[in-house]
């Protein structure tokens, strides 16, 4: 797992580790506001779910048996090409009816879940075989041999879009489940941090605030993500 996703994840561990010492744990539990604590059992139970996918994807292999993600990435990339090229023909047609149709990222074909990449991407393959016998698209890039990559991809791509999982689990394959669990606990956490100010009550709130502030910065730990990174002990409140 690279780095930047090891450093994300044990953040959020050093975090429920500090929000779970003993002397922060009395802080927060079934105290107001109510939501730290409903939220602090989704973060842990989300929590062990990133960390057991880290510790597969550490232990996967890549290559041949990586083919799912293969065919997937080989059919967002040959969908961009042929998406752009008719994006760039109905925009100089005025045809914005179909534009709109067209005129997506790459990041918004790649957040497509499996049965929506595959519906969408025949849609445009389908749109653009008419549209490729319009004047001036071959030279937009509508061309004939674009859509037979696109079909090539797309006909690829359903045969193992349906694999069981246990045939295809591979290093890569579980490194796309790691960045999206990472991507929700990051969310999740910073959402916290809202609550856990509100603790601002008692010293021993402050003390905890101070604790989750430290916890929450992102360091390069160089440690494994069974193992938070290490959280510097809190500093006491000014005495007023």
């Amino acid at each position: 797992m690279n780095s930047r996703l090891q450093n994300q994840l044990n953040m959020v561990g050093a975090s429920i580790t500090v929000a779970n010492s003993d002397t922060n744990k009395s802080v927060w539990k079934n105290q107001p506001p109510a939501d730290f604590t409903i939220d602090m059992a989704k973060l842990e139970a989300g929590y062990g779910e990133a960390s057991a996918d880290a510790a597969k994807a550490d232990a996967a292999t890549g290559g041949a048996a990586d083919v799912k993600a293969a065919a997937e990435t080989v059919l967002e990339d040959s969908a961009y090409i042929l998406v752009r090229a008719m994006a760039n023909h109905f925009k100089k047609n005025g045809d914005l009816d179909n534009l709109a149709k067209v005129d997506v990222t790459k990041s918004e074909i790649v957040k497509l879940r499996t049965q929506d990449l595959l519906d969408k991407t025949t849609a445009w393959r389908d749109l653009a075989i008419p549209t490729s016998a319009e004047p001036n698209a071959a030279d937009r890039g509508v061309t004939a041999a674009r859509i037979a990559t696109l079909s090539a991809a797309i006909t690829g791509f359903a045969a193992v879009m349906n694999t069981p999982r246990g045939q295809i689990v591979n290093r890569s394959t579980l490194l796309r489940e790691v960045e999206t669990d990472v991507a929700a606990l990051i969310e999740q956490v910073t959402d916290m941090d809202d609550l856990a100010m509100q603790f601002d009550t008692t010293d021993a709130g402050l003390r905890f605030i101070e604790a989750w502030k430290r916890a929450r910065m992102i360091v390069d730990s160089g440690q494994g993500h069974a193992t938070p990174a290490p959280v510097p002990a809190p500093v006491a409140p000014p005495t007023p």
